[in-house]
């Protein structure tokens, strides 16, 4: 987007947003990466090295986006609501009516990807809407606290740089502002209110911040995507050329030109040669390379080395849960963020929705989050039999197993209460294990029971 000229009167959030020009514009490149349009970048990537550079085919393996996918984890399971303070089944209601299991796994990704979003909370005029504002349209002021900024301002690109607008929040204002800082004037709110009273939206880091909003980190990411798209343009490319030997002959005159093929005789004078140059490209070495930077670029990034094998060998639970180890402690650091932000992401829907439809959610209502659990690659069977002979030895009860189990659980007296649920279920039902395996049909019961009757 262009820099253009303020007008004398141009309000002072239009400086805000020029000034971030740079930083807005990696993270456009990102989510340009990410979501498949790299081919622009590696044009003009290949443009400085190369004269021709629409000689090169191009083509890209998507590191980037495979990288940040499995590096997200927060959602990786279904995650479980639990609302205190209104009805179960409306929390549910609402939460389905917003997708928030889609639109926040997305959130989740973004974020891992940019480091810096936010969710903004808004009303479509029958429900709440979420959507995830990302830092290529994103500015923000605060006063030394990040995780509450005092004024977030979100750009609307239009066709043309005289198209774009801004949307400049507040705790107390909402202004709509044109190009060139000028009040667009909104019906029904000329004075620029903010009817909620609160910034409706939700900060997202992929780390705890200090003193900046938006966080540093990921180029690695983004450095080593351009070497791989540069190196499998450049291997594509010698391998058309040379995947054919190159014809060659001596002793002719100059420039004489001998047109081989297999349909032709070539005749050559006394002492001629002719003959073809074999390919010398590394075709191996050059692959090998490509391979290697990959792999380190997933290691460095808390992944296994082999998440880009097509064919990886056979591997152990054991094994395999301590090639991913890394990255359960990082998913581990991740939920602990992510139950701050569904706290503080309830509370901005409250207020949202209670302003357009007071009263719908009851102000002191809660929700507590049970995030799901993954497959961390140990055998269930293995995982179960483990946690049986802890509790046999009188190492664990079973409260030490179902703590383990689901981490959400956090104390003992927690995990005592859902046993002590689940085993009034289980007297309630009245239902043996034999009368689960082998249920026995009403009507065939009567038929045995009148059978047996005969031939007694």
């Amino acid at each position: 987007m262009a820099v253009l000229a303020l007008a004398p009167n141009a309000d002072p959030v239009i400086a805000l947003v020029q000034s971030s020009h740079a930083r807005k514009a990696n993270a456009d490149l990102r989510l340009r990466f990410y979501r498949d349009r790299q081919t622009e970048d590696l044009r003009a990537q290949i443009a400085r090295r190369w004269s021709t550079p629409d000689d090169f085919r191009l083509f890209f393996i998507n590191v980037v986006k495979k990288i940040t996918d499995k590096r997200a984890m927060v959602y990786a399971g279904t995650p479980y609501r639990t609302f205190d303070g209104m009805k179960q089944a409306d929390g549910e209601a609402l939460y389905r009516s917003m997708g928030a299991n889609v639109v926040l796994k997305k959130a989740n990704r973004l974020t891992k990807l940019c480091k810096t979003t936010a969710m903004q909370v808004g009303w479509n005029g029958k429900r709440p809407m979420l959507s995830v504002v990302t830092p290529n349209i994103l500015d923000a002021d605060h006063d030394g606290d990040p995780e509450n900024p005092t004024r977030l301002v979100v750009t609307h690109p239009g066709a043309r740089d005289q198209d774009t607008t801004y949307s400049d929040w507040t705790a107390a204002t909402w202004r709509k502002l044109d190009y060139r800082g000028q009040v667009i004037p909104t019906p029904g709110n000329r004075d620029g209110i903010n009817p909620y009273g609160i910034l409706p939206f939700v900060p997202l880091f992929d780390s705890a911040p200090d003193d900046e909003f938006f966080l540093h980190g990921g180029d690695d990411l983004i450095e080593a995507q351009r070497a791989v798209n540069v190196a499998l343009a450049n291997l594509w490319r010698a391998i058309e050329m040379q995947t054919h030997g190159q014809a060659w002959a001596a002793g002719l005159p100059a420039g004489d030109v001998v047109r081989a093929g297999p349909d032709r005789t070539i005749a050559l004078p006394e002492n001629g040669k002719f003959g073809f140059a074999a390919p010398e490209t590394q075709i191996e070495g050059v692959l090998s390379a490509v391979e290697f930077l990959i792999k380190q670029t997933a290691v460095a990034n808390d992944l296994a080395a082999n998440v880009f094998e097509i064919d990886p060998a056979a591997e152990s639970g054991a094994a395999k849960l301590v090639e991913s180890r890394d990255l359960i402690e990082a998913r581990a650091d991740d939920i602990e963020l992510w139950r701050i932000y569904e706290d503080r992401l309830f509370e901005v829907i409250k207020t949202v929705v209670n302003t357009h439809a007071p009263g719908t959610i009851p102000d002191k209502a809660t929700v507590r989050i049970d995030f799901g659990e993954t497959d961390e690659g140990v055998d269930e069977t293995a995982r179960l039999a483990l946690y049986k002979a802890r509790i046999d030895l009188g190492i664990w009860s079973p409260v030490d197993a179902l703590m383990a189990d689901n981490p959400d659980v956090r104390t003992r007296e927690e995990a005592m209460t859902i046993l002590s649920e689940r085993e009034e279920e289980k007297i309630r039902l009245e239902i043996s294990p034999d009368d689960v395996l082998n249920p026995i049909d009403p009507d065939e019961a009567g038929f045995m029971t009148a059978r047996t009757a005969v031939n007694d």
